[in-house]
């Protein structure tokens, strides 16, 4: 049994196609998922500034 040309070429595509896409999805979760990391890490970062300046206040006018 022989394959048609032009169907495996069409396939070849619809699967390389599907697999971009897939790979895309999982770039753009990777993304997210770093960006989530970063603004937690602003978070911690602005919370302990402020609690080296409320510590360093109170030692100050203690």
């Amino acid at each position: 049994m022989t394959v048609d040309p032009d169907i495996e070429r069409n396939v070849r595509r619809t699967v390389g196609i599907e697999a971009m896409r897939r790979i895309r999805r999982i770039v753009d979760a990777d993304n997210e998922l770093e960006a989530q990391k970063a603004r937690w890490a602003q978070r911690i970062a602005l919370a302990l500034i402020g609690a080296a300046a409320l510590a360093l206040a109170w030692f100050a006018f203690r």
